[in-house]
């Protein structure tokens, strides 16, 4: 492959560099040819040739071409054989070092050459046998000091070469350059320390280090770092930074080769230069590496010898710690980072339980604890989430080693109005409030609540429950829902039980006042809100839930407490629910031992390593001790949910609902059964008595039949809830019930139930429908409850359809039921219920309708599709536009559906497209609608040829409309119409279109036309981005181009771009970088600062000349020097300013889009007035600036005549604009 491909692509380019490098190129190609025995110019030149002329050229070549030769060679170095190189080393080295010994100021030749000699030493062997020969050393030694150069490009060449060689080397497990480089660096410290002032050169060594540092081996590491903890007070800032840096970048890497004992040496070294009080003066960046470099190194020295870590462990808790205290934000955060991850390194929850009162633990637990005083309110808002980290981490061995913090954490709480309001904002309180219940929310999920209360106790001798700790109410209720540990019924039971009785009873005395009585109330609700909570994570259901069964059943029926039932209810479901999660992960884990072992089974089983540990005597013994008391639960819940109208309080009634439901699943079968037929006859009884009292017609009974009524929705709810735990018998008993309803539209809500109940016996018991008795009977039911379903229980309807149809599809064909009844009957139901407002609805409608196709192509494979396609075209006969739209709606879906697939659909497309298409010459929007959808889906369908015979009439039905339709429709005309262009052609479309409606065939077709060509722009534009990316040269390669070849042309660009710049900067105050036109701001100077940054204000030129005070002639007259800078501030900018404005002006005015030539008039006006030579206009050059004399007339002149008119409000802006320039008018102002 020839290197050079990319490169002749700019031959004779607009690029003067690579033009300029093209001809050396052919040169040297001309070279190789000459040299060839045959003069053969056919076959390819190999890179080991480009190599060897390109080789001698440069040693050869005068100084004005060794910058192309050598970036020549640069390029084709890469395709060279390893072998060449290593061969012809000695002889590239010697050329190379003289070529960079001779470069002298030229930065381009030097990076061309550095990389030259980079890749030739890539190509060298990484051994220590091969890097021991002393060019190999020699060359290194030169990459090593041109990464030590001052100039910003060269030094960036020597960093990458001299990186990508040690890269290299590491990777090959070689370490013949570390020492080396340790020499290196070791005599420019020493060099450094002689002079005492080359601050500077000390630098750009650390800078150099910082990134070879992770690449050394472990002794010459060691030695470095230790040389680096020298200057991390240096006075020099600029050094102290960087060295800081380095440091930072060595601990960081994973790769970095740091023994213990450096590590060690490096922790002390920061945690001294910090107690000098070095960072005092510092910013955040010097502090973020101070908190940063010990923390990283302590974790990993940590994992070589924990106990050095250990021993260091306080000193550098404490000196993070002191960082907290800043006011910078950045350092806190990242503080309280570095401490938590050390504290997880160092400080395990067994070192924390068993070692907590050991000295070093002891202190480091006092930083922690003082991290709580009010020295650091300030970061506040980052240590007490650290503190909510650290009790998630260490659990229960945080006792009694963070007891301390959170007492304090609590105290804080309770005096969060007191604290100051140091930059906290108006809702300081709150805020911090937030803070405290986030630590002991934490907490609570780490001790558990009986253990947290041991410490923080929440009762008081005479409030019962403590008002200064009742906030951490609300704590419980939230930590003990996700805590991880598990919660115990007994503390409930034993802790809480009692202090709600107690708050009750204190509530009933007769000294207490309302008021009082009524705070008393409050807490005892909200104890037993805690119930939900301990419940979702309950571990001894087994063994304590029967010391407060009693207890929960006289809380439901407390009538005192009406919200105590749902509190109740809530945590009857968590139990019960908890204890089928369990069973589930059981029955996951049983299916896993049963089947083969595979790659799936093994990550479920790595998952399940993470749930808790389940024993399945256990479950047994939770769910038996829940089902003991599932014969007095069902009972009470049932007189519960007959109370409420269910339709009334839903919510309520839904949670009673949902814990009979639980607590059914759990009782015996007999139980159940016994209860839904107790619920069933309690229904009939109340729907015959309803249907008696609502037969009599009297007034007065009117609330006895809402009464009844409202106790048949009860047993239908209660019937839904137990339906799925009831046998076979109790099903079909429930079904004759229901039966009636389906064919009764006079009680929509028991209607709609009776459906839902059919959707449940589908779903629960699937044998109801397997039976062919059954099934026949539904069937009927449903094709006889057509016209007498609600609007309410269209959905369930449908859902009992849909079950219906897949049971039919799995019975054979017998009696052809669904083709002579259900289908024939139910098809224009479907077909309405495609136009419902519900979108659930509509889909569900569709899925039924391709179902129900479904179903009788099984049933005949011949017909049976059509026979259905026919029952849904007997739709656009139908009498309302409702109906007809929805049949063409269905019709579009069955084609889409089936027709790729059935060749019958294929076939009948064309009569189907005709039928539809008379229906065109309807006003009926929704009909339109819909037909404008089957006409796209019949031009996606219908091939070419059997299309063009539909042309005339689909464009003439297009374009019947009138008015306010054809308005209405306009936007998916001009789509069907595209379409049609698209696959016909312009000219035949618009032959058939008539005269009048032509110009949106004309329209479209301009339209497509634009679209075309800018897409076809795009395209070329991404391609020449693709290519410009592709032939992109390097950054350094551009930099180069700009700082050392650039021609006139691109000088004169450059001067305009920068007298635009000068341009907006004058009109601009602040403070600016000052910069050569290809040069690079060092910012490792110290004096980069002071030489190019200066004000952009007029009055801040120091270099200007000119005196404040205006000097006056002999006869009194002002004199107003020109300056030196008039020309290039005032003249040059305003002249491209005008040239500008008179382009856009002239441009303008060709257009006719000129605002002086809105009218005739107004224009015959504008130009009267400004060629009235009032004001000077007469004497304007045409042809260049300024003005001129004329013959026989006075010198220029310019005055402003006093006319009246051009004070009339209507003139008065015109006026100022017109002689605005000519009135205060100064250098730079107006």
């Amino acid at each position: 492959m020839d290197p050079f491909t990319e490169l002749r692509k700019h031959a004779g380019g607009a690029h003067p560099q690579k033009a300029k490098l093209n001809v050396v190129l052919a040169a040297i190609c001309d070279v190789i040819y000459e040299r060839r025995a045959n003069g053969d110019r056919q076959a390819p030149i190999s890179p080991t040739e480009y190599f060897a002329a390109l080789m001698t050229a440069l040693d050869a070549a005068s100084d004005s071409h060794r910058q192309e030769i050598a970036q020549l060679l640069s390029m084709v170095l890469p395709e060279v054989p390893d072998a060449v190189l290593r061969g012809k080393f000695a002889a590239v080295a010697k050329c190379l070092t003289t070529v960079l010994q001779e470069a002298g100021d030229d930065a381009a030749l030097l990076r061309s050459a550095s990389a030259c000699l980079g890749l030739a030493l890539l190509a060298q062997e990484p051994s220590a046998t091969a890097w021991a020969r002393p060019e190999l050393l020699r060359s290194f030694q030169l990459l090593l000091t041109l990464a030590m150069d001052t100039r910003p490009k060269v030094r960036k060449a020597g960093h990458k070469w001299t990186m990508d060689i040690l890269e290299l080397h590491a990777a090959k497990g070689c370490d013949a350059l570390s020492t080396h480089i340790a020499s290196f660096a070791e005599n420019v410290f020493a060099s450094s320390k002689k002079d005492g002032k080359d601050d500077q050169r000390l630098v750009l060594l650390v800078a150099f280090l910082k990134l070879a540092l992770p690449l050394l081996q472990r002794k010459v590491v060691a030695s470095l770092v230790a040389a680096l903890a020298k200057f991390l007070d240096a006075n020099f800032m600029t050094l102290r930074l960087v060295t800081y840096e380095a440091l930072d970048a060595l601990s960081a890497a994973p790769e970095s080769q740091l023994t213990a004992d450096a590590l060690r040496k490096l922790v002390i070294a920061v945690l001294d230069a910090q107690s000098s009080g070095s960072l005092e003066s510092q910013g955040g960046p010097v502090a973020i590496y101070a908190v940063r470099i010990p923390s990283q190194a302590l974790v990993r020295l940590a994992v070589v010898n924990a106990e050095a870590a250990r021993e260091l462990l306080p000193r550098v808790v404490s000196a993070v710690c002191s960082h907290i205290a800043t006011d910078n934000d950045r350092v806190q955060r990242q503080a309280t980072r570095s401490l938590l991850t050390v504290l997880k390194a160092t400080v395990t929850p067994d070192v924390l339980e068993t070692e907590g009162t050991f000295e070093d633990v002891a202190r480091v637990l006092a930083s922690l604890q003082s991290l709580t005083s009010l020295r650091f309110q300030g970061a506040w808002n980052h240590v007490f989430p650290l503190i909510a980290e650290l009790f998630r981490f260490y659990g229960p061995a945080s006792r009694p080693a963070l007891e301390p913090i959170l007492v304090t954490c609590c105290e804080l709480h309770e005096a969060a109005d007191q604290l100051p309001q140091q930059q906290q904002g108006s809702k300081s309180a709150q805020a911090l409030s937030q803070l405290f219940t986030l630590a002991a929310g934490a907490a609570v999920e780490a001790l558990g609540p009986r253990a947290f209360l041991e410490i923080v106790p929440i009762d008081h001798p005479t409030e019962i429950v403590s008002e200064q700790r009742a906030w951490l109410l609300p704590v419980f209720r939230d930590a003990l829902r996700v805590t991880q540990r598990g919660c115990e019924l007994g503390f409930f039971a034993d802790v809480v039980l009692p202090m709600a009785r107690a708050c009750e009873a204190g509530a009933r005395e007769a000294s207490v006042t309302p008021l009082q009585a009524k705070k008393l109330q409050t807490r005892a609700l909200q104890l037993w809100t805690l119930f939900p909570s301990v419940c979702a994570r309950a571990v001894d259901i087994d063994t304590h839930f029967k010391k407060i069964a009693k207890v929960l059943a006289s809380a439901m029926a407390d009538k005192r407490y009406p919200e105590l039932r749902l509190a109740v209810c809530q945590g009857l479901q968590a139990l019960v629910k908890r204890t089928r999660a369990l069973q589930k992960s059981v029955a996951r884990r049983y299916q896993r031992e049963t089947e083969d072992a595979d790659v799936e089974d093994a990550e479920e089983a790595e998952e399940d390593d993470n749930e808790e540990q389940l024993d399945e005597a256990k479950l047994a013994r939770d769910r038996a001790a829940l089902a003991k008391y599932s014969g007095r639960y069902a009972p009470l819940l049932l007189s519960f949910v007959e109370e409420l109208d269910p339709e009334k309080d839903t919510e309520r009634a839904q949670v009673l609902l949902d814990t009979l439901e639980g607590f059914a699943s759990l009782a015996e079968a007999e139980l159940i059964s016994t209860t839904f037929k107790k619920v069933m006859q309690k229904l009939l009884e109340a729907t015959t008595e309803a249907k008696r009292v609502e037969a009599e017609g009297a007034g007065s009974n009117s609330k006895r039949a809402t009464k009844l009524r409202q106790i048949s929705h009860a047993q239908m709810a209660l019937a839904l809830a137990l339906l799925a735990h009831v046998d076979d018998a109790n099903v079909a008993l429930l079904y004759r019930v229901i039966k009636p309803y389906l064919l009764d539209d006079a009680d929509a809500p028991m209607q709609k139930r009776s459906y839902a109940a059919l959707v449940a016996i589908c779903d629960s018991h699937p044998k109801f429908l397997s039976e062919e008795s059954q099934l026949q009977d539904l069937t009927r039911a449903i094709c006889e409850s057509l016209l007498t379903c609600s609007v309410p229980a269209k959905k369930m309807r449908l859902r009992v359809l849909a079950h219906l149809i897949r049971a039919l599809q799995a019975q054979p064909a017998t009696d052809g039921l669904a083709e002579k009844e259900l289908v024939p009957n139910l098809v224009g139901e479907i077909m309405l219920c495609t136009k419902e407002a519900n979108g659930k609805a509509r889909e569900a409608a569709f899925e039924l309708l391709v179902a129900m196709a479904m179903l009788l192509r099984a049933r005949d494979p011949q017909n049976g599709l059509m026979e259905f396609i026919q029952m849904v075209l007997g739709g656009l006969a139908a009498r309302t536009p409702h109906m007809r739209s929805a049949a063409v709606i269905c019709l579009s879906r069955l084609v889409f559906e089936f027709g790729r697939e059935d060749p019958s659909i294929a076939q009948a497309m064309p009569a189907l497209l005709k039928t539809v298409l008379m229906l065109l010459h309807e006003k009926a929007r929704e009909v339109i609608k819909s037909v404008i959808g089957f006409m796209k889906l019949g031009i996606a369908v219908l091939p070419k040829d059997q299309l063009e015979h539909f042309l005339p009439d689909i464009i003439n039905g297009l374009l019947v409309w009138i008015g306010e339709s054809k308005n209405r429709f306009r936007a998916k005309t001009r789509i069907i119409l595209i379409k049609l262009c698209r696959k016909f052609g312009y000219e035949h479309v618009a032959a058939l279109v008539p005269e009048e409606d032509r110009a949106l065939i004309r329209h479209i077709k301009k339209t497509k036309e634009r679209e075309d060509k800018k897409k076809s722009e795009l395209a070329a534009e991404a391609a020449e981005r693709r290519a410009a990316k592709k032939n992109r040269d390097t950054f350094e390669e551009f930099m180069a181009d700009s700082e050392d070849e650039g021609d006139d042309d691109e000088a004169a660009a450059m001067q305009v771009l920068k007298r635009k710049k000068d341009l907006h900067k004058k009109h601009k105050g602040g403070k600016v970088i000052r910069e050569d036109e290809d040069d690079i701001v060092d910012f490792l100077d110290d004096n980069a600062a002071v030489k190019n940054i200066f004000s952009t204000q007029r009055g801040g030129h120091d270099d200007d000349e000119s005196d404040d005070e205006l000097q006056m002639s002999k006869d009194g007259r002002l004199i107003i020097p020109g300056g030196e800078d008039d020309d290039m501030d005032g003249g040059s900018d305003s002249d491209d300013e005008d040239k500008i404005k008179q382009d856009v002006a002239s441009q303008l005015q060709r257009m006719g889009l000129n605002n002086n030539g809105r009218n005739d008039k107004g224009g015959r006006a504008k130009r009267k007035r400004d060629d009235d030579g009032s004001n000077g206009r007469e004497y304007r050059a045409k042809k260049a600036g300024g003005d001129i004399k004329k013959k026989g007339k006075l010198e220029p002149y310019a005055y402003i005549p006093l006319d009246p008119k051009l004070m009339a409000k209507r003139n008065k802006r015109e006026a100022v604009t017109r002689y605005g320039g000519s009135v205060g008018k100064r250098r730079g102002k107006k």
